[in-house]
């Protein structure tokens, strides 16, 4: 190219930064890698999505303990640490995988569209972009187990955190992927995901902004629920249904599985929405301890009410209930002669008292005894 040829103006950043990308792309459009997985088969994919898990398990664990030993010497309280190396977690994953699907969506669907334009049209249900078939499937098989093998992982953890309505969120979502990934919608997959994963991305943050926000800043909760709730009314009332659940529907090649798995996860998305949060938590959270926002309505759909934060709770009840005995028994009037030894007696029942209560909610729960002591009286 001769120097007449070249362009004057500002140099192109988004170029540079797509420069940056460019082992993504190689791995993306790699042709080896098509011969590698042309023989995929169904026990192919139940050994991939058995592995997956495992190393994504054990990968949380590890950067759950590591993220944990770090906080110790900060002033995050042990009851939110748990919870603060999952919205980390969560929020490299999807960005991660958000960045994946954009690179993909650019190099290997939007050529295939381009290519196909006459035969697909956007403005008829039948013929939409969405149900576009790619010809490389296999390829894009291999990447989805990963993220449908992820949402396998995150119903797990929310089981065992006992949020049963979290659990069938994301159990039924996870059978929609699995539905769009055997009809072979590549299109819908993808959009679907970067969608809610932009989606997930932000309230995660805001959640995480709000665990370090201090209590006495109530219009920063504030702004943040107001956030999340604009958030989720365009992504799950603007979005979803008119370019995914719509069309869905009134599809020319009607999928019964697909259209229950989608549809009923989407009413319960509704029914967890943070709109109706907010008059559930001014229904039903009479009391500040009814929930982890202590009274504010903000705090209470920002943060989750986790086991660690009810294990906590039911220590402090039960260092306010034997203060409490000990204030009682301490204000009964006594002779002179028996004071000094009855005060010793009551401050002696006391202590074992609330060591035995300690020792059976720890044996349930396993909570970390250095910050007991701190956390109860501070609060």
């Amino acid at each position: 190219m001769s120097i007449l040829d070249m362009k004057a103006g500002p140099p192109d950043y988004w170029a540079e930064i797509g420069n940056f990308f460019l082992p993504l792309k190689y791995l993306i459009t790699n042709d080896r890698f098509d011969a590698l997985v042309q023989n995929i088969d169904l026990h192919y994919l139940i050994n991939a999505v058995f592995w997956i898990f495992i190393v994504l398990s054990c990968g949380f664990y590890g950067f759950q303990r590591v993220f944990q030993f770090f906080l110790k010497s900060s002033n995050v309280k042990y009851f939110k640490r748990k919870q603060f190396a999952r919205l980390i977690w969560n929020i490299a994953f999807y960005g991660a995988c958000c960045l994946f699907l954009h690179f993909y969506n650019e190099f290997m669907i939007l050529p295939q569209l381009m290519k196909n334009q006459g035969r697909y049209s956007l403005f008829h249900s039948s013929d939409n972009l969405i149900f576009y078939r790619s010809h490389q499937y296999e390829k894009f098989q291999f990447y989805s187990i990963f993220i449908i093998t992820f949402y396998l992982h995150a119903a797990m953890l929310d089981f065992k955190e006992a949020d049963l309505l979290e659990t069938v969120s994301k159990g039924l979502y996870l059978f929609a992927l699995i539905a769009i990934d055997v009809y072979r919608y590549e299109n819908y997959f993808v959009g679907l995901n970067l969608t809610l994963g932009l989606y997930n991305i932000l309230t995660e943050c805001l959640s995480l902004l709000a665990l370090q926000n201090s209590n006495r800043n109530r219009l920063v909760y504030q702004v943040f629920m107001g956030l999340k709730i604009a958030a989720w009314l365009h992504v799950h009332i603007n979005l979803l249904p008119f370019n995914y659940f719509i069309p869905t529907l009134f599809a020319k090649n009607f999928k019964l599985p697909l259209n229950v798995a989608i549809w009923v996860w989407y009413g319960l998305a509704i029914w967890n929405s943070p709109v109706l949060q907010y008059f559930y938590h001014q229904i039903y959270h009479t009391a500040p301890s009814d929930c982890s926002g202590e009274g504010s309505a903000a705090k209470c759909i920002l943060i989750k009410d986790t086991s660690e934060f009810r294990h906590f709770k039911t220590l402090q009840r039960a260092y306010l209930e034997v203060k409490l005995a000990h204030e009682k028994a301490t204000s009964n009037p006594l002779p002179a002669t028996e004071s000094a030894s009855a005060k010793t007696y009551q401050a002696i029942k006391c202590v074992m008292m609330l060591k035995r209560k300690l020792k059976r909610i720890r044996e349930g729960r396993g909570a970390e005894p250095e910050d007991d002591s701190e956390e109860l009286t501070t609060n």
